[in-house]
């Protein structure tokens, strides 16, 4: 799949995204995310330093969404897509990697690695809600 250029640049801003997962009780939970890389074309990895319920459910379910937004430029875009914990592996030494970059001394617990299976147009306006890019 490919994600839109506007939605990678924004992301490439390493602006919060805002991460949203469901217990498989269906109890949502969101918490923003400053920690996250694109690992491949379509799959982003956020790193784990302080997960309890978005690690807890995206093993119970596996799936995930997370929002990004501009204030500046009123864009905002909603991604969803399967998910997955990872505490080792490629994915997980990949966001090491680049946390290291800043923080030499630390390593993540973990990695939640999304596939994006479908992007939306989250802006104000009367496109909002509109699916712009799917596998």
């Amino acid at each position: 799949m490919i994600i839109p250029n506007d939605a990678k640049e924004l992301m490439e801003q390493k602006k919060v995204i805002a991460l949203a997962t469901a217990s498989k009780e269906a109890i949502p939970n969101v918490v923003y995310m400053l920690q996250y890389w694109w690992y491949q074309p379509d799959i982003l990895v956020i790193g784990d330093v302080f997960m309890n319920a978005s690690r807890k459910n995206v093993q119970e379910n596996g799936y995930a969404s997370f929002c990004i937004w501009d204030e500046e430029t009123d864009k905002s875009y909603k991604f969803t897509g399967t998910a997955k914990y990872e505490a080792s592996g490629k994915a997980y030494e990949f966001a090491n990697e680049n946390l290291h970059k800043k923080k030499p001394d630390k390593n993540f617990k973990g990695v939640i690695v999304i596939k994006v299976t479908q992007v939306y147009d989250a802006c104000r306006n009367e496109n909002a809600g509109k699916l712009i890019a799917s596998e």
